[in-house]
């Protein structure tokens, strides 16, 4: 039985709000936090601590702190868990993905006179199995009879509760809200749960078609050998190095020519060695490039594959270490930030560029302290450049310091009146205090100095949705994808923090899914 509530002082809550921003990225910031404190003080019991402060510490400094981070958002966050959901990327699994690799599959099977062709599936992260459950139901309508193949379907997490949820295969009426009419009568039974509410059971087919595992992708080994890995939404939660190291192991998971569907908020920009974005329709995924071969073009969807591959040497071949990502990732974001620049002040050159790009990874890596240094040394070169204060003010929005934020765009500001980053940042701090007003004419001062501001359109629509406006905020996240599409999908978005145009776009189609579905 539950204990009383834990009081939580108003400093350590605002610690924990800005954490919990900092590490939930672009995706999360929109969600609705519900009962801060109540679900802090249920996890501060949980793990056994007399006081949040405790359990502030743990989940910011221990061993496990990743493991509680995602326990810690999955109770933060409004549950969208639902069947079909992002239906465009199921699509391209059932229109793109999927038949390719089921004729290449019969094909190979029988020029090498095996029994039965085999498919395999991971849904990594799983949840409480609607993804693993719908990849079967495609799969079932596609292939008809099953047993005329070997088909594996793994689906894994690192909850014991939530994996017991799924083997039981019973959802409420809204987990399958999605799910169309001719699906839904031949794979669910509509029944009397407790208290009389109306819930769906799965149907014994689709559920032996799924083996729950219980799997953590930062501890355990991964199996191998997979056609396709569905992981979305999962790795958002956790940091850089860790999040490369997960990739580099999905790499080596699935097969040659093998697929990858991550989530909407995520980006593999960082690993373009390894990865091809495909951009089909209204669905971003990813294949698997043969070892060595250097960064690719994006492949439009539909239409035949345009692979090119640049021969490297072997010694190019290694595992590129965290740093190096960071500073591919580093220039080319300071890149866009310099042609986004406009009016009075000169782009930053030479030694004062390298410094600049020193404290872009530093703040990736969320090593604060050593980027303000930077900053201070690219301030003693040149105290006319606006890059070093907005980057300053970047890192205390992401420590809560929101007064030394604000002074960092009022210096950025006086260099510069025009510099609409500026006015961007101040309105998402604005928001953060719940000035939305004050906030709205910031976003729209950024937009009227810089009408392709597209990340001003986006938290432009965040606000309308925090006013309980969804008309407006659809039809502002409707102008970013607008916006957005001038530009190719892998680019690095100006002053985005390392996200690229597909992480946007699909932020936006995410955002504007929940406000058609009134969540």
């Amino acid at each position: 039985m539950r204990g009383k509530k834990i009081a939580i002082p108003e400093e350590i809550r605002a610690r924990f709000k800005s954490f919990i921003t900092g590490r939930s990225g672009l995706y999360f910031r929109d969600h609705e936090m519900k009962d801060l404190e109540d679900v802090i003080s249920a996890r501060t019991e949980a793990c056994g601590f007399d006081s949040p402060v405790s359990y502030y510490s743990y989940l910011t400094t221990s061993e496990k702190k990743e493991d509680e981070l995602r326990e810690l958002m999955n109770r933060l966050t409004i549950n969208h868990t639902y069947f079909f959901r992002n239906e465009q990327q199921f699509d391209a699994l059932k229109n793109k993905v999927l038949p390719e690799i089921l004729d290449r599959k019969a094909r190979a099977a029988m020029s090498e006179g095996a029994e039965k062709p085999r498919l395999r599936v991971w849904s990594a992260g799983c949840s409480t199995g609607e993804e693993a459950y719908s990849i079967a139901m495609v799969i079932k309508e596609m292939i008809g009879d099953t047993s005329a193949w070997d088909i594996q379907i793994v689906a894994t997490d690192a909850s014991t509760e939530v994996l017991e949820k799924a083997r039981r295969g019973v959802y409420s009426k809204n987990s399958v809200r999605s799910v169309g009419g001719p699906y839904l009568g031949r794979y669910f039974t509509a029944k009397a749960g407790h208290g009389g509410v109306e819930e769906y059971a799965l149907s014994d087919d689709i559920r032996s078609m799924v083996s729950f595992v219980f799997h953590n992708l930062i501890e355990d080994e991964f199996p191998a050998d997979f056609d396709v890995i569905f992981c979305r939404n999962v790795v958002i939660y956790f940091e850089m190095d860790t999040t490369v190291r997960i990739m580099n192991k999905f790499y080596s998971s699935l097969e040659k020519d093998g697929y990858l569907f991550i989530g909407y908020s995520e980006s593999l920009y960082f690993m373009q060695d390894k990865f091809r974005m495909i951009s089909s329709e209204d669905a971003i995924y990813y294949r698997k490039l043969a070892p060595g071969a250097g960064p690719a073009p994006r492949e439009e969807g539909p239409g035949p594959r345009k692979a090119r591959f640049w021969p490297t040497p072997d010694t190019a071949r290694r595992e590129k270490t965290l740093d190096e990502l960071l500073e591919e990732m580093s220039r080319a974001e300071l890149s866009a930030d310099i042609r986004a620049e406009s009016g009075a002040t000169k782009a930053p050159t030479g030694k004062v560029e390298d410094i600049l790009v020193e404290a872009i990874k530093s703040f990736h890596k969320k090593e604060y302290s050593r980027a303000l240094l930077y900053v201070n040394d690219a301030l003693d070169i040149n105290k006319d450049l606006v890059d070093p204060y907005y980057l300053a003010a970047e890192v205390y929005v992401n420590q809560g310091r929101f007064d030394e934020a604000k002074r960092m765009l009022a210096s950025a500001m006086r260099v510069n009146p025009l510099f609409a980053p500026a006015h961007y940042l101040l309105g998402c701090i604005l928001m953060e205090e719940d000035a939305l007003e004050k906030a709205k004419n910031s976003l729209r001062k950024a937009i009227y100095i810089d009408k392709d501001f597209s990340l001003a359109r986006f938290y432009l629509a965040h606000a309308y949705k925090s006013e309980g406006k969804p008309a407006e905020a659809i039809r502002e996240y409707r102008n970013t994808i607008k916006l957005l599409s001038k530009s190719s999908a892998d680019d690095i978005l100006p002053y985005g923090g390392g996200f690229n145009v597909a992480t946007l776009t699909n932020a936006c189609r995410e955002n504007i899914e929940r406000l058609n579905m009134g969540a």
